[in-house]
C-alpha cells in the first residue's frame, strides 16, 4: 500500500489510517481495453490506479472525447463515488492495469470518523474541476499550438520542469492527431521554449510557453 502515499489524498495519512483503508480494499487486475464504469453505472467504489493507465471519456454522436488520461498512481471517478450518483463518463484501461477498489459505504464511514480525509478529498475534487475547466477552454478556443502549450503547462504544474510526455496520450486528450502534436512540439523546440528527449520534455522558457498558451 506504499503507492497510496504518492497520491495527494493519502500522502499525509498515518499508518493507522492507511491500514483502515487497506482492510476494506481489494486490488483487481484488468486487461487493456476493459470498461471500468459507464454513465449507466452507479458509483459503488472509489477507484485508485496502482499500475497501468486509464482513459476517462465521453461520447457524442459516435465520437469519443477524452476528458483525461490517468497514469499511476492516481484516484479517478471520485466525484460520483463521493456522491453515490451515476458516473458522468466512461472509464477504460488503455494498458493492462491494477486497480485498488475501495467500497464507497465503508470509505465514507472512515471519512465520518476522520473528517481530515474528507477535506482532502474535497480538495482533490476541486483541483479536478479546475483541470476540467482548463481542458474545456483549451478544446473550444485555442489553436493546436496553444492547446499543446497549455497541455505542457498543466503537466508542469503537477510534475515540475522535467515532464513525462507521451505524444499518443497528449493527442487523445487534446483531440488532435499524433502528427499534429509532433509538429507543435517541433515548433516549440525551434522557438527555444522546450527540449524533448525521448519521453521527457524540459521547459526552457516558462514565460514564453505561457504567452503561447494564453
Amino acid at each position: 500500500m506504499e503507492f497510496l502515499k504518492k497520491i495527494p489524498l493519502f500522502k499525509e495519512l498515518t499508518e493507522h489510517q492507511i491500514e483502515s483503508i487497506k482492510k476494506i480494499s481489494t486490488i483487481k487486475k484488468y486487461d487493456k481495453g476493459k470498461t471500468l464504469f459507464s454513465p449507466y453505472d452507479r458509483a459503488e467504489f472509489f477507484f485508485i490506479l496502482k499500475s497501468g493507465a486509464v482513459k476517462v471519456f465521453k461520447t457524442s454522436k459516435g465520437k469519443e472525447q477524452i476528458i483525461r488520461i490517468f497514469d499511476k498512481p492516481n484516484l479517478f471517478g471520485e466525484a460520483a463515488s463521493f456522491t453515490g450518483t451515476n458516473f458522468p463518463a466512461w472509464a477504460e484501461t488503455i494498458e493492462d492495469s491494477e486497480i485498488l477498489l475501495i467500497p464507497r459505504k465503508e470509505f465514507l464511514e472512515i471519512i465520518r470518523n476522520d473528517p481530515e480525509i474528507g477535506m482532502k478529498l474535497l480538495s482533490v475534487m476541486a483541483q479536478r474541476l479546475i483541470h476540467l475547466t482548463n481542458v474545456i477552454e483549451s478544446l473550444s478556443l485555442k489553436t493546436a499550438l496553444s492547446k499543446v502549450s497549455s497541455y505542457i503547462l498543466r503537466k508542469y504544474e503537477n510534475e515540475g520542469e522535467e515532464i513525462n510526455f507521451s505524444t499518443g496520450i497528449a493527442a487523445m486528450e487534446l483531440g488532435l492527431t499524433k502528427e499534429t502534436v509532433s509538429r507543435m512540439l517541433s515548433k516549440l523546440k525551434k522557438l527555444g521554449l522546450i527540449e524533448k528527449e525521448g519521453g521527457r520534455i524540459l521547459i526552457k522558457n516558462l514565460n514564453g510557453l505561457r504567452d503561447l498558451a494564453s
